[in-house]
């Protein structure tokens, strides 16, 4: 159950992805609060420069964290404010400290895309 951990404090969540064009991996972070309401978190992003906003709901059992994730990219930046979304899940550190994972999300080619992701305390 989420009440067995502590989610208060500023954590960062980095995802890693790979782009078609250029061909490059790439890893995306943001600093995020956790809420809880019973067995389930909510992951939201602190705001920030780019405008760029990330929301993961998820369901904890045990230290298995299964959700969904989306996103909204910055208007400013390559992906000029798309919205991307899909599934993922996290299995939570035995300290409580850190979600480690994968997500899975269709990009802007009808391609999946899959990779790392993690969300660790930081403050």
């Amino acid at each position: 159950m989420a009440k067995d951990f502590d989610f208060s404090g500023t954590w960062r969540s980095s995802y890693t992805f790979t782009t078609p064009s250029p061909d490059a991996d790439f890893t995306d972070t943001y600093e995020v609060q956790i809420h809880e309401a019973g067995n389930q978190l909510v992951i939201q992003s602190l705001p920030n420069d780019e405008g760029s906003y990330i929301l993961l709901r998820l369901t904890l059992d045990g230290r298995i964290a299964t959700g969904t994730w989306y996103e909204h990219t910055s208007p400013k930046g390559h992906y000029k404010g798309v919205m991307y979304y899909g599934p993922l899940q996290f299995v939570m550190d035995e300290d409580g400290n850190a979600l480690r994972g994968n997500w899975l999300g269709v990009d802007d080619n009808m391609k999946m895309q899959g990779g790392e992701q993690t969300v660790v305390r930081v403050a």
